[in-house]
């Protein structure tokens, strides 16, 4: 598994959902959102936050991911996911149409999809667990504004410390001046 990843890091999109408690007038919610991330460049595409991920709603991210791959000019071959039911055969067919191979982890293996489900635990530890979130807008700004700081300012151990944005454009270059006494 590990020699797959490494060899096609380069085209390979994993994605996941994760929740949210959100306190509202009529109790408490769980939002959901639905994650892309490219494992080669580590950008990252979350979903807007909804309390109902039916079909047509995870269809319609799938479509907006497909459009933000495109913009982004990244080539995507593979699309990695789990066996979560929200995942329907819609959701799959539109990747087919785009000629990305849908693969799915095995049965109780988070660990198979480790990219994705490091970014959730990032996002949690980092940004979400210390805010409490009063309604979708709310999450969904906060959600947004750190997806934002990850894809352009947070540095990267799998990069060599570098954020996504050196990792396109090459590292800073570094100056180094001495004046002859």
């Amino acid at each position: 598994w590990r020699k797959f990843l490494r060899l096609h890091m380069n085209t390979l999109v994993a994605c996941d959902f994760f929740t949210k408690a959100v306190v509202t007038p009529l109790g408490v919610r769980l939002a959901h959102y639905l994650i892309f991330i490219h494992l080669g460049t580590r950008k990252v595409f979350l979903s807007p936050a909804t309390y109902n991920p039916h079909g047509p709603w995870v269809e319609q991210q799938a479509r907006n991911v497909m459009m933000w791959l495109d913009d982004h000019q990244i080539e995507a071959k593979f699309l990695l996911r789990d066996r979560d039911t929200k995942f329907s055969a819609a959701f799959d067919h539109l990747f087919k149409t785009r000629e990305i191979r849908r693969l799915r982890t095995p049965l109780l293996a988070p660990d198979a999809n480790a990219f994705a489900e490091a970014w959730i635990g990032a996002i949690k530890r980092e940004c979400l667990n210390h805010f409490l979130c009063f309604s979708l807008g709310h999450l969904d700004h906060i959600a947004q504004e750190y997806t934002r700081f990850f894809n352009t300012n947070r540095p990267h151990q799998g990069l060599g410390n570098l954020t996504v944005a050196q990792v396109a454009t090459g590292p800073p270059e570094a100056c180094v001046s001495a004046k002859a006494l």
